[in-house]
């Protein structure tokens, strides 16, 4: 176990070089929709369609149709615009980081049975706000805050059977960050400072070549199971959510499993269309999150399950140039009648539409770019009080920047 708190320290600190502290409102609820400026140009729809070394956090039998060795580092600059009843969250910049490297012996993408290993460390999802006003930023609450950040490290290997077929596994561990606090209008104070949490699970994957136009991936991502976030707290009669009596208060927050599939068609030589669906979990871990220390038992969020949708083309222009862009579509996992128990995490938004470039300098070195815009979503409940309305609305931008050197 200290190794393995090791071994998650150190990616996260490598996070943090990056400026990672803070990952927010990640657009498929809280995950991002991609890891990596290849992937994000398409939007996320990348199952089938191995990139980079990133694969392994996406696919990780991907790796296995790299035609090189290959190293890839990046980060993403995040910018989530949010409101609640008109006021701004002061928050609305963070950087995500990205790294991978994948090994491939063969040095050639072949039916060769062959190994290739991969390690990848992504800020994969999050979530958090900063909303504070003197008069009010509800009936009930001066201030909001939170902070969660998830990053995984996968390190894990995949095996080329032949020219049409490739199987890939990969243990998944996992850092976890939190911290809330609400200072509400009876004056009284729920602070609860960031602290951190480990946890494990696992990837496996497929990608089958049909033939030369049509190309199929298929990827389950165990649910990951977490240590419980525990805060030492003092016992106070000026908590309102936090019991009275309480010195800790723990909370258990696993992340979901996932299931995904994705068809690549090339019509063309030069072009790759890609079709993906993906079904997320939340509903298992995200409807009542059990809870010691409150007032209540559980914290109840009432996440749905989400299925997402996304589309991507990939057109090479010319040797060096590579022209990406996509489009991704999920229903927003929270329901109007759940947004107040949702003010700290207000994952709504639901169209995305993106683009993305690559270009080679050198047939060793390359650099890949993308943007992507989440389009306004607001949606309307009813505050603790009942005493009014209460409108979330929030759209996203991202631009993401990566190196990539092959061997």
């Amino acid at each position: 176990m200290a190794f393995k708190k090791k071994l998650f320290s150190a990616a996260m600190a490598a996070g943090l070089v990056f400026g990672a502290a803070n990952i927010s409102n990640a657009t498929n609820g809280y995950y991002m929709i991609a890891t990596g400026a290849k992937s994000l140009g398409m939007a996320g729809a990348v199952v089938a369609n191995p990139q980079d070394a990133s694969t392994i956090i996406q696919n990780p039998a991907g790796i296995a149709w790299l035609r090189n060795t290959t190293f890839d580092i990046g980060a993403a600059a995040f910018v989530p615009k949010r409101k609640i009843n008109g006021y701004d969250s002061d928050s609305n910049l963070y950087m995500i980081p990205s790294a991978g490297f994948a090994y491939n012996p063969m040095g050639c993408n072949c039916g060769t049975p062959h190994f290739v290993f991969g390690i990848g460390m992504y800020g994969v999802s999050g979530m958090g706000v900063d909303w504070y006003d003197k008069n009010g930023i509800t009936s009930q609450l001066y201030k909001a805050w939170s902070n969660m950040a998830m990053m995984e490290m996968s390190v894990g290997g995949a095996y080329r059977v032949n020219d049409q077929l490739s199987i890939g596994f990969a243990p998944v561990f996992v850092y976890q960050a939190m911290g809330l606090e609400y200072d509400w209008k009876n004056g009284k104070v729920d602070s609860l400072d960031t602290t951190s949490a480990y946890g494990i699970g696992f990837d496996a994957g497929i990608v089958y070549k049909l033939n030369d136009m049509i190309q199929l991936g298929l990827v389950y991502k165990s649910e990951r199971w977490m240590q419980k976030l525990e805060w030492n707290v003092s016992g106070s009669n000026n908590h309102y959510m936090i019991a009275s009596n309480a010195d800790k208060v723990k909370m258990k927050l696993n992340m979901p499993q996932q299931i995904a599939l994705g068809i690549n068609f090339r019509p063309i030589e030069p072009l790759r269309l890609e079709a993906d669906v993906r079904w997320i979990n939340y509903r298992h871990v995200m409807w009542e999150v059990p809870t010691t220390g409150m007032i209540r038992p559980t914290w109840n969020f009432h996440w749905h399950n989400q299925w997402v949708f996304a589309f991507g083309a990939e057109y090479q222009a010319t040797k060096a140039l590579t022209l990406r862009a996509g489009f991704n579509y999920a229903k927003s996992p929270i329901k109007d009648e759940d947004l107040v128990n949702n003010i700290v995490s207000p994952a709504i938004v639901e169209t995305h539409a993106t683009a993305g470039l690559s270009y080679s300098f050198t047939k060793n070195i390359g650099i890949s770019m993308a943007y992507s815009h989440a389009f306004e979503h607001k949606q309307t409940g009813k505050d603790n009080g009942g005493q009014q309305p209460m409108t979330i609305k929030m759209h996203q931008d991202t631009v993401a920047f990566q190196l990539t050197y092959t061997f």
